[in-house]
């Protein structure tokens, strides 16, 4: 069913629903209001009639009651008078209510407060009454017709469904204005959204209409979401075309061995040919393994294997790794690392992101200069921070040098797949931390790590 046809329904069915409620909690206030407006007529008049009687007797009831009957012969009321022995001493029967049973043994037990409904079969209304006992043992009857309670009653819920058929048709005018008017906003995003589709022009954005309401929200978030779907589109064409310029190579390297092994088909060159081959191979499949690595961290899809372990002692199994290689550029590769800094983490995702923070401090850092490992237990955080004497990272490339794949101008020359950076990244936000890069005073590039997720030992 169409959104419009249902929010006319819902609108529809709501104000019948309220419109029944209303109707019932009025037929009963004005049920309750007739009621209440007898009863105090029928108390009146039992006080006025009790009153005379304490100062005349039955004579003075009966002649108060007949002036009333003369004075307000528009509503007529029932009137009866029993002496001591139960035996009517004077009354007043309206015409039409003989049918009544008066001879009930109830009446006799009526009294100020308390009321009783009297029914004829053949009426469509009742009698209701209350009385009063006399010091000497007389009593007295009252009653009143519910004839035009019930008259007015009965044409209030005769006009109901007349009302009630307003009112739906009320509601589905209301429904359809409503929902044009709701609905335009939402039907003009989709049009908007079927063209960027058509076109593939992610370019484009919504327009918020300035009130500041839920659907400006929505194409806030929106245009949000178009936003980063552009940033991954292009990430994605940037990375596909660094794939493509990196596999090139090797595979260009592949054929041009395989080539020239054949053209010579000497047995010693096709070793050589060979062990290039897989060399190149074990390249692109480097390459290939560590992209899928990344999107896996990234998509949150990447299987760790927590435990304790300290992080100094990971840094220096790092650092005596990469000794060797800092030695031969005469590099002095520090650890600074006081105390344990105890961490619940996946041992070998943290050696790689510490290895490659290394690496990349050792591969950039100038001949005779220096790289500091710092480890630290923070406020909450596990804190790494490597530090190089290199060029640093320009400004222009802060926002990027985690990128997949990207290389700055000074790190083109250089070896290397460009992933390095970008599976630290990954691998980090995978442990729950962050990682930043900035410029050390004095100094080169400063990697700074942050891990949440510290051991309670």
């Amino acid at each position: 069913m169409r959104f419009d046809v249902r929010l006319v329904l819902i609108v529809t069915l709501a104000a019948a629903a309220a419109s029944l409620v209303v109707f019932g909690l009025l037929l009963g206030s004005l049920a309750i209001g007739f009621r209440q407006q007898d009863e105090s007529e029928l108390n009146s008049r039992l006080l006025s009639y009790w009153a005379e009687w304490q100062y005349g007797g039955n004579e003075a009831v009966l002649e108060s009651a007949s002036n009333d009957i003369k004075e307000h012969g528009s509503r007529p009321f029932l009137f009866m008078l029993y002496d001591s022995d139960g035996v009517m001493a004077g009354g007043w029967v309206p015409g039409g209510w003989e049918g009544f049973n008066f001879d009930n043994p109830s009446l006799g037990m009526l009294h100020p407060g308390t009321y009783m409904t009297l029914r004829d079969e053949s009426k469509s209304y009742s009698l209701l009454l209350t009385g009063a006992a006399m010091d000497d043992g007389s009593r007295l009857v009252l009653g009143l017709s519910t004839e035009n309670r019930e008259f007015l009653l009965r044409m209030y819920q005769s006009s109901y469904p007349s009302a009630l058929a307003a009112i739906i048709l009320a509601g589905i005018a209301v429904g359809v204005i409503a929902s044009r008017r709701l609905l335009a906003p939402i039907t003009r995003i989709n049009h908007e959204i079927d063209r960027i589709i058509i076109t593939g022009e992610l370019s484009r954005r919504l327009e918020r209409s300035g009130h500041g309401d839920q659907l400006d929200g929505l194409i806030e978030r929106y245009n949000r979401l178009l936003d980063r779907v552009e940033s991954l589109i292009a990430g994605m064409r940037e990375t596909l075309d660094a794939v493509a310029h990196d596999l090139r190579t090797p595979l260009t390297r592949l054929r041009g061995y395989a080539e020239l092994a054949l053209s010579r088909a000497a047995a010693d060159e096709y070793e050589e040919a060979l062990g290039m081959v897989v060399e190149q191979t074990d390249q692109a499949g480097a390459l290939l393994s560590s992209l899928m690595d990344i999107a896996e961290a990234e998509v949150g899809m990447l299987h760790l294997e927590p435990e304790a372990c300290d992080l100094r002692e990971l840094a220096a199994e790092i650092c005596e790794m990469y000794q060797f290689i800092a030695e031969e550029k005469s590099q002095r590769l520090r650890l600074d690392a006081p105390s344990a800094v105890p961490l619940i983490g996946d041992a070998v995702r943290l050696r790689r992101i510490l290895g490659n923070l290394v690496d990349n401090a050792v591969k950039y850092g100038p001949e005779g200069g220096a790289v500091d490992v710092r480890c630290r237990c923070g406020e909450p955080a596990a804190v790494i921070e490597v530090v190089d004497d290199g060029p640093g990272v320009p400004a222009e490339d802060v926002m990027r040098v985690f990128d997949r794949l990207y290389r700055g101008d000074r790190s083109r020359g250089s070896r290397g797949l460009g992933l390095g950076l970008s599976m630290v990244k990954a691998l980090v936000e995978a442990h729950g931390g962050t990682v930043i890069a900035e410029r050390e005073a004095g100094r080169g590039a400063r990697f700074s790590v942050k891990l949440d997720n510290l051991s309670e030992k």
